[in-house]
Parts: C-alpha cells; sequence; structure tokens
C-alpha cells in the first residue's frame, strides 16, 4: 500500500512539474521537467517536449509500470519483472506500430520516440551509444542534458542529419 501512495505522489508531483513549467514558460523551452522526462522515459521525449509535444498515455502507463515494478521486493519480484516488461511492450507496440517490428523493436530498446519516428528520422548515435557498456554512461548524461538546454529534437536533427 506504501508503494502504491508513492506512486501516486510521484506521479502527481511530475505532473505539476510539467504543467508548472508549461504555465510559467511557455515561450521558453528546456528546464527540470523535460531532463526528468528524458531521463525516466527516453531519449527524445524531453526534446521533443521542448517542440510542444505532450507525452503519450502508453509512455505514461510504462513509467508507472517501471515504478510498481520496481517497487516490488521478496516473493513479488517475479510480478514485478512482468509488469515492468508488460508495460513496456505495449507502449513500444503502441508507439511503434506504424512501423512494423522494426519501429516496436526500436521502441522496445532504445525508447518509445526513436521507434514511432522510424520511418522519417535514424536513430542518433548517441542513442546506439547506450547499448555498449561503460561508454553508455556518456550518453545518459548528455542527452538529458540538451532537453534541460532547451534544445529540441528538429534542431538535432538538423545539425546531425537525422532525416531519411
Amino acid at each position: 500500500m506504501r508503494k502504491i501512495l508513492l506512486f501516486v505522489i510521484f506521479v502527481s508531483v511530475f505532473t505539476g512539474l510539467v504543467s508548472a513549467q508549461e504555465e510559467e514558460k511557455p515561450a521558453e523551452q528546456g528546464g527540470f521537467a523535460p531532463c526528468l522526462a528524458t531521463c525516466m522515459i527516453g531519449p527524445r521525449v524531453g526534446l521533443e517536449m521542448n517542440e510542444g509535444i505532450d507525452i503519450n498515455q502508453s509512455e505514461w502507463i510504462m513509467l508507472g509500470g517501471q515504478v510498481v515494478g520496481g517497487g516490488m521486493t521478496g516473493a513479488m519480484t517475479g510480478l514485478g519483472s512482468a509488469i515492468v516488461t508488460g508495460t513496456r511492450a505495449y507502449m513500444a507496440y503502441d508507439m511503434g506500430n506504424k512501423n512494423g517490428f522494426e519501429g516496436v523493436l526500436a521502441s522496445y530498446c532504445l525508447g518509445p520516440r526513436v521507434g514511432n519516428e522510424l520511418d522519417y528520422r535514424k536513430i542518433r548515435t548517441k542513442e546506439w551509444l547506450r547499448f555498449v557498456p561503460c561508454v553508455c554512461i556518456y550518453p545518459m548524461i548528455t542527452i538529458p542534458l540538451e532537453a534541460y538546454e532547451g534544445k529540441t529534437m528538429t534542431d538535432i536533427e538538423v545539425a546531425e542529419g537525422l532525416r531519411k
């Protein structure tokens, strides 16, 4: 019961941060909310929040599944793993199914928006580096910092030549 209460408090605070940032500074980009969304949901979420694109329902469901499943310990560990895997699989199917199996696989492994945008954007080198042990620390720090600074996915697409 305590874990469910903590999850509800976490979602309430995170939603409040997102809405507070949008109300206070509609013209500015970046900040804490896009940085946190990038860390917790996926590498492109915060960058696209800076463009004004909201977090999808399936991404919220995945985040909730990770919090609830990660909090289960002891005899409930297996159920927690099933919840995390199931909610992530649902998000991957929901976000990546327009690009077929490759889109679903990219959404599951790299992040929700990667598989969704696979038909018109390439995968960034920083997103691929997340698979390399020890080196994965670099993109896990720099991508959220890009979102914090206010960069958008369109800016990065132009700078890195990601358009197909």
